[in-house]
């Protein structure tokens, strides 16, 4: 895992070293290991280096090819790289790198050398010949990179703060912070919290010329990949899902460092620390888990559980919230953009506390829900390819079993079923559990209108409700900010996280999968949880999905209470030109005084961008 950044100048003009140096220097934290810098008149390309495979310097960045002509800064892991050199004529290799594989894999295959890449990666190679730079960033986008045009250059980086430190101009995107306020969206689009600055699509790869002529190509399209293969009955996704995750994992626990797992005691990651116990893979195994200082049984007690019936040493570390307001402003500066909760703030602790002795790789569960359909308000969705196979009478049934699964009360179950309307019809406007958040007067009426706001609509290519839902979370809405809080976590500290289910294989198998093989009798994830039966006991594989146990609506009302309000009482937020203020304190107010508040989702959002106006754009 690394950082990486470069510049290429349509002018001609020579790009200063110091320039490439002050990028990456801000990208110290991805790649404590050792740095690197070529230039070549105007283009120039940075590189900072975590070392996981081959530790010696024949692995540093950026590499140039034997003959001089290709030049490759790269971030990422390609973890099948030793199956892939078997196959290309190069045979005189220098270093035992996926880096170095890739660069042979493009000169070989160009640009059709992604299609043999198995991992997660952002890349650019700098053809020297034919004067152009080729781009390209892993199918799911668990690595990231952003980048820009500017006063007749092309700038990219890992993080954004790179593109700064190149003085690039720091400007809010209002379009975007108006789609976060309304409508809850973040990462749903190409476009960031920064004018002008972008970040590359998963599944896409960008040619730049010497003209400053841009080429975006897609190439990996779930959709097209999986809409004319064979549908997947349950039997065979089982026996499927467990040799392509057993294999997944073996994938991604190659290094020449040691290895963790992030234990929060869900499915995903009890079932990804379970396999590595099984298969033996990794010696020493270390567990990582967050919680917060409540007083109460939190995130810890379920992990906790797992670990002591998997017979592996569990770290935990605690949030507590007098260390909120200084740890804010902190991981914004790492996220760069807005989170959607204390939980980031608790993994970025949960990080940065054990860097120093824990593992520098960490597998994470993230995707299973999506891939596996395992949200609760995909229920509505199932509900609704049920009504259009079967008929209502049908739906109607399954809807009662469902119910009494979450033990959702009766006088609630209509209330549950329109908040599940809205969360797959109105993607964004509702927390998970289909919760509404917006309260319109909270803003300028000269930032946002009293007016119905258009709706963000998403592609939904599927004749399914539910993989519609499956495919708009998985690229638009949920897992995109759910890997960058990932990425940028792990990586503020120099450690690399890797995320097993998001393999495209399995990806792509999952889409195939039949509605039963998701949901059979109303048990979500069916064939993930049936493919782990051997792996972890009943109790802990059959457990509904729940919300993260976390404190933020009390610690939001209760503990960080005079903080909030200095904040929404400053001077800066009442001529932010965003929000009204004294709607805002109002809210506040409202939302302190009740016992228990339906959401605090909308409160997190004030508190949040004022304070990344305040940490990235007030300078």
């Amino acid at each position: 895992m690394c950082g990486i950044a470069g510049i290429f100048d349509f002018q001609s003009r020579p790009v200063d070293n110091n320039t490439v140096l002050s990028m990456i220097d801000s990208l110290a934290h991805r790649g404590p290991d050792g740095q690197g810098v070529y230039l070549d008149g105007f283009v120039g390309l940075g590189h900072r280096r975590l070392s996981i495979f081959d530790l010696s310097s024949a692995g540093a960045q950026p590499m140039i090819s034997p003959d001089g002509n290709y030049v490759i800064t790269f971030n990422g892991e390609v973890y099948n790289w030793p199956e892939i050199r078997k196959n290309l004529s190069n045979k005189n290799w220098r270093s035992q790198t996926d880096s170095e594989t890739i660069l042979h894999a493009y000169i070989e295959h160009g640009k059709s050398c992604l299609k043999l890449f198995n991992g997660m990666f952002a890349f650019a190679i700098w053809d020297k010949q034919n004067q152009s730079m080729f781009l390209a960033r892993d199918r799911i986008g668990i690595k990231p990179l952003y980048y820009s045009f500017n006063s007749n250059r092309f700038y990219f980086a890992s993080e954004i703060k790179a593109l700064f430190a190149a003085n690039f101009p720091r400007r809010p995107n209002n379009d975007i912070i108006s789609d976060f306020l309304q409508w809850g969206l973040i990462d749903h689009s190409d476009q960031t919290f920064f004018e002008g600055i972008k970040c590359l699509n998963p599944g896409h790869y960008m040619e730049v010329d010497s003209t400053g002529n841009k080429t975006l190509n897609r190439y990996w399209d779930l959709f097209e990949i999986v809409k004319d293969r064979r549908e997947i009955a349950s039997f065979e996704a089982i026996e499927t899902y467990k040799d392509l995750l057993e294999d997944s994992i073996k994938l991604r626990v190659r290094s020449d460092v040691p290895v963790g797992v992030f234990l929060s005691g869900g499915v995903d990651s009890s079932i990804l620390a379970a396999q590595l116990v099984k298969n033996k893979t990794v010696e020493g195994l270390e567990a990582y888990t967050y919680d917060f200082e409540t007083g109460d049984a939190g995130e810890a007690e379920y992990a906790s559980e797992v670990a002591q019936w998997l017979g592996i040493q569990q770290r935990i570390s605690k949030l507590g919230s007098h260390e909120v307001p200084d740890l804010f402003n902190k991981v914004l500066f790492n996220e760069e953009m807005p989170i959607t909760s204390l939980r980031v703030i608790a993994a970025h602790k949960l990080y940065e506390e054990y860097a120093p002795s824990g593992s520098t790789v960490v597998l994470e569960g993230h995707g299973g829900d999506h891939v596996g359909a395992g949200f609760e308000y995909y229920l509505m969705a199932h509900l609704m390819d049920i009504i259009m196979r079967e008929g209502t009478n049908a739906a109607y049934d399954s809807m009662l079993k469902y119910m009494d699964i979450y033990n959702i009360k009766e006088n609630e179950r209509l209330k549950k079923l329109f908040n599940f309307v809205g969360a797959i019809s109105r993607v964004g406007s509702s927390t998970q559990d289909g919760i509404s958040f917006i309260n319109r007067k909270c803003f300028s009426k000269d930032f946002i209108s009293d007016e119905i706001p258009h709706r963000v609509n998403f592609p939904r290519p599927f004749n399914s409700h539910l993989l519609n839902s499956q495919y708009i979370d998985l690229f638009f809405h949920n897992l995109p900010r759910v890997l960058r809080y990932a990425d940028r976590g792990s990586m503020a500290v120099g450690r690399e996280t890797r995320v097993p289910i998001l393999d495209h294989r399995i990806v792509e198998f999952s889409f195939c999968t039949s509605e039963q093989a998701r949901v059979f009798e109303n048990q979500q994830r069916f064939f993930m949880r049936k493919a782990s039966e051997d792996l972890l006991p009943k109790e802990i594989l059959s457990r509904p999905k729940r919300s993260i146990v976390d404190p933020q609506r009390s610690w939001l009302k209760c503990e960080l209470k005079s903080w909030i309000t200095d904040i929404f009482s400053s001077k800066s937020f009442s001529e932010r030109g965003i929000f009204d203020q004294k709607e805002v304190l109002k809210e506040y107010k409202n939302f302190c005084n009740q016992e228990r508040p339906l959401t605090s989702f909308h409160i997190f959002q004030y508190l949040n961008l004022e304070l990344w106006f305040r940490e990235l754009i007030d300078f």
